[in-house]
């Protein structure tokens, strides 16, 4: 009777329980600083949940060079570098068919998306190997976003085009689903327009956008408050576009009852507006400033309508792919004496100063009408080896020259060839690493640009972007909150791929890859009662015992049927004991030794 009353005293006390939804929120170009310097305006439940209750790592950086959306959202669902999963660009050229390549483009398949790109397994694909009965559900704006976070085996991914969500064939969707895109109109104003929440005056303290700056930004929707709201594609392009989102996310969740079946259910949403947003208007400026404010407000909404539902059984991390660069005509308007530009290879036109030098390094004519260069995807340039082998010219002859003529161009900070990435270098400099990170030879161009602080690539219109090895564009918000983490600040230098190994030890098993680890905010109690659950799938076990001593620990369940006590009755039918004796090796635990016992 004493072990029956035990069972009693510690249903789910003695650790976090399981989580049983897990939501991985990637806000698209959001800068760390954005979390300080709008922190005045934020609210309790937005993301000072994370910040005050939350774990909050302050020193969360891309360890690789290509900081784009599509290696982001890669990284952050397989916890693997651009150059283990494959993902090394938005866009990279084929060489076997001479085209272009987006990232998640699959003609097979009806819609036309699918992550058969991804070349590495995703913590959702993990997930279902050991909980069969969980559902991975990818939600975003943009498809490369949702695809490449939920995986190769996610149950559907939708993603907005046109003037709603779809899908593609490749995934089990939910059709019905779609009646939400009938509410989207709804969510422009009344007005048709975007108006500045903020009080301008407190709000310029912490931007920077005088009128000599509106020139400098898109003018497609105008360049300053208010901003026109046309039709749905304008409304991609305003904060009201993260509720619809958030909307759907919710609608998602509630028509597919994920984390009410039993098993633990994994959603991903990317939220996009915030990088059309920057693109278009830079991070210095109002628009971007009340896009995070905004979105401030909607995440509280969002969450605390989770939180309501799930308690205890929720866990939420929340990132981004990627920041951004500033402007670099703002940037040079707000001091003049910086150096700072943009370095333009779109086009065979801009590449032709390129040809010329070429050329004459070579000792070859230049033919305006045959280019060295097939293609170009920043960073990278690919040779057009058809031209190098009717000329029979040595081809790493014809990479160094390439490499030497670019590496002495403005803007330009480093250069590589792909031979020199191919090789064994012991001894890297902290930018080969992160360029190596992002390096995979049968995608990856033939020369490797990077660029210095303040320079971007062009796209012959007023914008900024992304994509550079530097801490504007790698250092991101990692935050988790919920079930099995232990609040605080922690300054550890990490990376959004360790999210994936993180939650997978929250749930019993095993995800990302080599270098990625498993966060200090996980509760190594949460941790261990996780492996063992993971043990006795679908059987709904209580918890009798969890003991964690250093690198030792003890989990007891119990399955079978509690019975009903009965005054002076001692009831033997309280189920099987399974005992699981855990050893903590290289930072991870292992079950060293199982026992079962009737009682």
């Amino acid at each position: 009777m004493a072990l029956f009353f035990l069972l009693l005293a510690l249903p789910l006390g003695a650790a976090a329980a399981r989580p049983d939804l897990i939501l991985i929120i990637s806000i698209d170009q959001f800068r760390y600083e954005y979390l300080e310097r709008f922190a005045p305006w934020f609210s309790i439940g937005g993301f000072n949940r994370f910040l005050k209750s939350g774990a909050d790592f302050t020193n969360a950086y891309y360890p690789y060079a290509n900081t784009f959306t599509g290696p982001g959202h890669a990284s952050i669902g397989s916890g693997r570098m651009p150059a283990e999963n494959g993902i090394v660009a938005n866009t990279w050229f084929e060489r076997t068919t001479g085209t272009p390549r987006y990232c998640v483009k699959d003609d097979r398949v009806t819609g036309g998306m699918s992550p058969v790109a991804l070349a590495e397994d995703s913590l959702g694909d993990r997930l279902k190997e050991k909980y069969p009965r969980s559902r991975v559900i990818a939600v975003s704006i943009k498809d490369r976003a949702a695809i490449l976070m939920g995986g190769r085996k996610a149950d559907a991914a939708y993603w907005f085009a046109g003037n709603g969500f779809v899908s593609s064939s490749y995934y089990r969707f939910n059709s019905s689903l779609f009646a939400f895109n009938s509410t989207i109109a709804g969510y422009i104003p009344a007005s048709g327009t975007w108006s500045l929440s903020l009080p301008q005056d407190a709000i310029a303290k912490v931007t920077f956008d005088p009128p000599a700056a509106w020139p400098f930004k898109n003018s497609r929707y105008g360049t300053h408050f208010d901003h026109i709201i046309p039709n749905v594609e304008a409304l991609t392009y305003t904060p009201f576009a993260n509720d619809m989102l958030l909307d759907f996310a919710m609608r998602i969740i509630e028509t597919e009852s994920l984390g009410t079946r039993g098993t633990p259910d994994l959603l991903f949403v990317g939220v996009s507006t915030p990088d059309y947003i920057g693109h278009y208007y830079g991070p210095d400026s109002m628009e971007v400033a009340d896009d995070v404010v905004r979105l401030d407000r909607s995440l509280e909404k969002f969450v605390n309508s989770l939180d309501a539902k799930f308690h205890d059984r929720l866990l939420v991390a929340l990132t981004s792919d990627h920041g951004v660069q500033s402007n670099p005509d703002i940037a040079k308007l707000r001091d003049p004496k910086i150096d700072a530009g943009r370095v333009d290879f779109h086009t065979p036109a801009s590449r032709i100063p390129i040809e010329r030098a070429v050329a004459q390094r070579l000792d070859v004519a230049f033919d305006p009408a045959q280019s060295f260069v097939a293609f170009f995807e920043e960073p990278a340039l690919y040779i057009n080896w058809k031209h190098v082998a009717e000329l029979k010219l040595d081809g790493e002859r014809v990479k160094r020259a390439l490499r030497d003529v670019v590496a002495q161009m403005p803007g330009v900070r480093a250069v590589y060839t792909n031979s020199e990435l191919m090789a064994v270098n012991p001894n890297p400099t902290e930018l080969e690493r992160a360029v190596r990170a992002s390096f995979r030879a049968d995608r990856s161009g033939d020369i490797i640009i990077e660029l210095k602080k303040n320079w971007i690539w062009s796209y012959g219109n007023a914008n900024t972007t992304h994509g550079q090895p530097l801490p504007d564009d790698q250092h991101v918000p990692l935050l988790f909150w919920g079930s099995g983490i232990t609040a605080g600040r922690y300054d550890d230098r990490v990376a959004p791929t360790d999210i994936a190994r993180t939650t997978a030890a929250l749930l019993g098993f095993r995800a990302g890859g080599d270098q990625s680890v498993a966060l200090p905010c996980t509760d190594q109690r949460a941790v261990v009662l996780a492996i063992a659950l993971a043990e006795l799938p679908d059987q709904n076990p209580r918890i009798d015992k969890i003991e964690v001593n250093g690198d030792k620990a003890t989990v007891r369940l119990w399955i079978g049927e509690v019975p009903k006590p009965q005054p002076g009755v001692a009831s033997l039918s309280c189920g099987t004991g399974y005992t699981f004796t855990m050893q903590r090796v290289n930072g991870e635990w292992r079950i060293i030794n199982r026992g079962v016992a009737m009682c």
